[in-house]
């Protein structure tokens, strides 16, 4: 399978998960409004599934631009890094504005996990973009997605687990 490929099955798995939990939240709303533990998680899902899938296809589509092809891949690291770190700081925010409470009702591991999986993430596309190891290698940069698209599985696990239990 070529990174193209992966990349595309990943943005077409991304959107699956965003539209399950956007299914899951339709339905188990009761009075129309989440609990606020429930609507953090479901925050994180979406966020992670909508912009694995962005970011799965924006190299793709840089690429099929001749003047910018060269650096399809450095511009798509460099993207994806400045949006994880602003990801990760938000998120934070929003767990300390919900409250101790709250992420005290997000029962399971699935949420330190995810914590612990971030600075992997985070490493992998810094590395890719170190000059040190050479070019930005694709298949790096799908790794990084992929762990990332992970995050946001575990916290969907964790959202259906709770719910089940």
């Amino acid at each position: 399978m070529t990174v193209a490929a992966f990349l595309l099955t990943l943005s077409q798995i991304a959107v699956t998960l965003a539209g399950l939990v956007g299914i899951m939240v339709a339905f188990t709303a009761g009075n129309g409004k989440l609990s606020p533990s429930d609507s953090l998680r479901a925050r994180v899902i979406i966020i992670v599934s909508i912009y694995t899938a962005l970011f799965s296809l924006l190299p793709l589509a840089l690429l099929s631009v001749s003047a910018v092809a060269p650096y399809a891949w450095s511009a798509s690291t460099v993207f994806y890094l400045l949006f994880f770190v602003i990801f990760a700081i938000t998120q934070r925010r929003h767990e300390l504005q919900a409250g101790k409470l709250v992420v005290k009702d997000i029962k399971g591991i699935h949420r330190q996990v995810a914590w612990c999986t971030m600075p992997f993430v985070f490493l992998l596309s810094l590395i890719n973009l170190s000059p040190l190891f050479g070019a930005v290698q694709p298949g790096l940069y799908a790794l990084a997605l992929l762990l990332f698209m992970f995050i946001g599985a575990l916290v969907f696990i964790g959202l259906i687990a709770q719910r089940l239990l």
